[in-house]
């Protein structure tokens, strides 16, 4: 009691972590981690992020109308130009899509949907243990997808940015924010 009122506490709701994306010649964009649905995954990502080794990564994937997809490290040791005019299978970039940071996660099951401007991990095999430093963002809603890959963060601002993303282009850096 304060004054002969009672203090109210407001409990806010969990605030959950945001990571920003500056991507070369196209802007930046934003995205809201979950890690109240996926503790693991999202953690292991935030972990890379404050390490700084997304920096300086390429999208290597680009299938449009379904998913854009980053993380392998050896994307940094070739030029954008050099992505683009070596493309791979499934969207690809040739002799890209295989490296990580070495430490892979467990699956965790949600109820987050692969909506569009979702994000997901990228798995070797659907539900298996390999997610590590890849994702993949949903260009369109994939609902195929629920259940086999996990959903761990959403894009909150920026849209437009991830529309304009096309294979070989360079993340400038991620950082929290917000």
């Amino acid at each position: 009691m304060i004054g002969g009122l009672v203090a109210l506490t407001v409990l806010s709701p969990l605030a959950l972590p945001q990571v920003t994306f500056v991507v070369e010649g196209r802007g930046s964009f934003t995205m809201e981690v979950r890690i109240d649905q996926a503790p693991k995954i999202g953690g292991h990502f935030l972990d890379l992020v404050d390490r700084k080794f997304y920096d300086r990564i390429l999208f290597h994937r680009l299938v449009p109308g379904f998913v854009v997809q980053s993380g392998d490290p050896e994307s940094k040791k070739v030029t954008p130009a050099w992505a683009r005019n070596h493309p791979g299978e499934s969207g690809g970039t040739e002799n890209l899509g295989e490296g990580g940071s070495g430490k892979s996660v467990p699956f965790e099951i949600n109820d987050l949907k692969h909506t569009k401007y979702s994000v997901g991990m990228a798995l070797e095999s659907p539900m298996d243990d390999s997610g590590d430093s890849q994702f993949f963002i949903n260009l369109a809603d994939n609902h195929r997808l629920d259940g086999s890959y996990v959903v761990f963060a959403r894009v909150t601002k920026g849209k437009g940015v991830v529309d304009k993303i096309r294979r070989g282009d360079r993340i400038k850096t991620a950082h929290r924010s917000g």
